[in-house]
């Protein structure tokens, strides 16, 4: 399952995006949370991949668009589940909820909709992609290089 692999392994060996401080900010946590589970994990950030797809067609800016993405991913991570995910040994920082939504959905926008970008998104794409597939593979080598 892509979603329990690089999603934990990315979050918690630390795959650095740069993103503004703005998405990273606020870090609401609901003390009831239960954890996200990987069906979950796996809906929220396909549906953010579609939304990404969908405003790449209607030739948004990606930056903005990608912020505002993980706004509203991070928003439900950290207010409906307490920012943890099933299989994660604790609560992830807003950082690490970033990184592993970024790593996620980009994943999902080149499978999805990867061929069909306009270059400016498909550039993006398709530089986030190869540092998520690196991080994956430095995380699988146990950080060996």
């Amino acid at each position: 399952m892509l979603a329990k692999r690089s999603v934990l392994a990315l979050a918690i060996f630390g795959l650095s995006l740069s993103f503004p401080a703005s998405v990273l900010a606020q870090q609401a946590k609901t003390p009831a949370a239960t954890p996200a589970t990987a069906d979950q994990f796996n809906t929220y950030m396909s549906m953010a991949a579609i939304n990404m797809c969908t405003l790449a067609q209607a030739k948004l800016p990606f930056k903005a668009s990608m912020e505002g993405n993980l706004s509203m991913l991070t928003s439900v991570l950290s207010s409906k589940h307490g920012s943890q995910i099933q299989g994660a040994p604790s609560p992830l920082t807003r950082e690490q909820l970033v990184n592993a939504s970024v790593a996620e959905t980009v994943l999902r926008i080149d499978k999805f909709c990867g061929s069909s970008l306009p270059p400016d998104w498909k550039k993006e794409v398709d530089t986030l992609v190869a540092q998520v597939k690196k991080a994956m593979q430095t995380a699988g080598s146990g950080g060996k290089k």
